[in-house]
Order: structure tokens, then C-alpha cells, then sequence
């Protein structure tokens, strides 16, 4: 079997891979986090990469915190722009076929309308200048790369929008959200889904079928942060009023129409990509299916007490 390294295994799109690799026999992963592999020491990576004979990297390490960033600049690089670095250096040192996730972040005003790979990027925070150098290196030294941009990633496990809205509708809050940032919210699992599907598709076919460059994948659809916020409430047993309001108060700038063009994505992997309220019905059921399993955990724990 093809060892697939996957770095930034904890992470949210790490344990969603983790989730769903079972599908896919032909592989066998291994799932690096950050304490078990420092994506910013090449050493460690060569070594692993050399013990494991690795195949395929999927790096999902990924310094994420947008607002921290701005105060924290040099250790977001250090992680979103050198660390992808040297994982695309050593992919084409040992032959390794990459796959390197990015986000929205790395475009600015936008022209109202998809963005497509080839269109220009010009980054309004550290966090996406951070990932545009991390694309920049490795579309320059990889060999065999992909690079996934991706945006508004959620589910119902781990700190996300999805469980920040949850909390906030538990507790009875008003949600005040914005509405003039418009996107597509994409499940992870659905991501973490065909991103396995594509690794498949490459093992099994010819690699020049699946020409290197930069796709981009979230769910079908378009929504604003408020269209999200209001669907989720809607969706939950306890429901709170979610109301509108404007961005121009929010410090830290992100793109206002990050919409991304998948076309060349569904051409090349021909794979079916859900729409985000279809997704989002099925996050919620498993969140109350967790909830119930919680539940009733809880109530035979108690009954061995009473």
C-alpha cells in the first residue's frame, strides 16, 4: 500500500481525513500532528518521509488564527510560507506527489463574480499573505503539486463556525452576524471526502491525466455570513434571532465576494460536489446524533449510581 502522510493531523481538516480514509484500502496514511512532525524542520521531514517511503503528502499544518496573525506575523510565515516550502522541496527530491491546502484569504477586492485559480490574488491580512507565499513556493519548487484553496471550512466536531453558532443558539444569545461577506460555507468532511477520492483516482490511472496546478473546491452554492448563521439557528431545537449587520465595523479585512470557481476542478476529478444547505442538513444531523449519544452515555453512567 502508498503511504500518505497527512501533516496537521488535529487539525480540523486533518481529523476529518482521519475520518474518512477507511474508504479508500488502497492507502496507508500516516497522521502526523505538530508534535509529532514540525513541518518547519526539514530534517524531521526527510527522515520521515525516508522511514515511512512516503508517496503522497497532504499537508494540512496550517498556522490558522486570522485575527492573531496581525501581532504574530513571523510565526504565521514561518508555518504557512516556510514550512509548505520545505515540504515541497523534499516532494521533489524523493518523487512525492503533494497536495497543499490554501484558502480565499489569498484574494482581496474581488470583481463580484467566481474567482477562478488563474485569477489574481492580492492578500488583505498577514494570515493570506502568509498563504500566498506558501502557494508561491510551492508552485516553485514542487514538482508534482497540487494546490487546493479552500473557504468557510465547518462540521460539527472542533472549534468552527458551525460549534460557534451552536453554543451561542444554546444559550439563548441574539446573533448579530454580517452580511455583506458573501462565500460558500463547505463542510469538511466533504473536502477531507474528495480530496481521498482524487488520491485514488491518481493512483489508479495515469498522473498526467491530472494536470499540477491550483483547484479550488467548497460546497455548491452561495451564501453570506448571516445567510449561514440564519440557516444553522433554523436548524437547531432551541432558536434565537439571528439580525444583519454591516462589516465595515469588523478591524480585520477579508475578501467581501470569495465565491470560488470549481469548474476546472469538477472537469479534471469529476467528482460531485454537494451544495452547502444539503451538506449542512446532514451536520446537523449528526450533531444531534452525537448529542444523543451523549446523552444516553451519560444516563447509564448515572444509572450504575443509583
Amino acid at each position: 500500500m502508498s503511504v500518505v502522510l497527512v501533516t496537521g493531523s488535529e487539525g480540523q481538516l486533518g481529523l476529518a481525513l482521519q475520518a474518512t480514509f477507511k474508504a479508500h484500502p488502497l492507502f496507508a496514511p500516516l497522521f502526523c500532528s505538530k508534535s509529532m512532525l514540525d513541518i518547519t524542520n526539514g530534517g524531521q521531514i526527510e527522515a520521515c518521509i525516508k522511514a515511512h517511503s512516503v508517496r503522497y503528502i497532504i499537508n494540512c499544518a496550517a498556522y490558522t488564527n486570522v485575527q492573531l496573525a496581525e501581532q504574530e506575523a513571523t510565526a504565521c510565515f514561518k508555518v504557512n510560507s516556510l514550512g509548505a516550502g520545505y515540504l515541497a522541496t523534499l516532494a521533489a527530491k524523493y518523487g512525492i506527489v503533494f497536495f497543499h491546502i490554501s484558502t480565499d484569504y489569498v484574494f482581496g477586492l474581488t470583481k463580484g463574480c467566481p474567482l477562478s485559480p488563474s485569477d489574481p490574488t492580492d492578500p488583505l491580512n498577514q494570515y493570506g499573505r502568509s498563504k500566498r507565499a506558501g502557494e508561491q513556493m510551492v508552485a516553485a519548487r514542487a514538482t508534482h503539486f497540487y494546490i487546493i484553496r479552500t473557504a468557510w471550512l465547518y462540521g460539527e466536531k472542533g472549534h468552527n463556525f458551525f460549534t460557534k453558532m451552536v453554543a451561542l443558539a444554546q444559550k439563548g444569545d441574539v446573533i448579530q452576524m454580517v452580511d455583506d461577506q458573501i462565500g460558500s460555507p463547505t463542510y469538511v468532511y466533504d473536502l477531507a471526502a474528495a480530496i481521498w477520492e482524487i488520491v485514488e483516482k491518481i493512483a489508479k490511472n495515469n498522473l498526467a491525466d491530472y494536470p499540477f496546478g491550483i483547484y479550488h473546491y467548497t460546497n455548491e452554492g452561495v451564501a453570506s455570513w448571516y445567510d449561514f448563521a440564519y440557516a444553522i439557528a433554523a436548524a437547531l431545537p432551541n432558536r434565537c434571532a439571528v439580525i444583519p449587520r454591516s462589516s465595515a465595523a469588523v478591524r480585520l479585512k477579508r475578501p467581501y465576494y470569495s465565491v470560488l470557481n470549481k469548474s476546472s476542478f469538477r472537469e479534471v476529478f469529476q467528482i460531485k460536489i454537494p451544495h452547502w444547505q444539503d451538506s449542512l442538513a446532514l451536520c446537523v444531523r449528526k450533531w444531534q446524533n452525537r448529542l444523543g449519544c451523549f446523552w444516553i452515555g451519560f444516563i447509564l453512567n448515572l444509572s450504575l449510581y443509583i
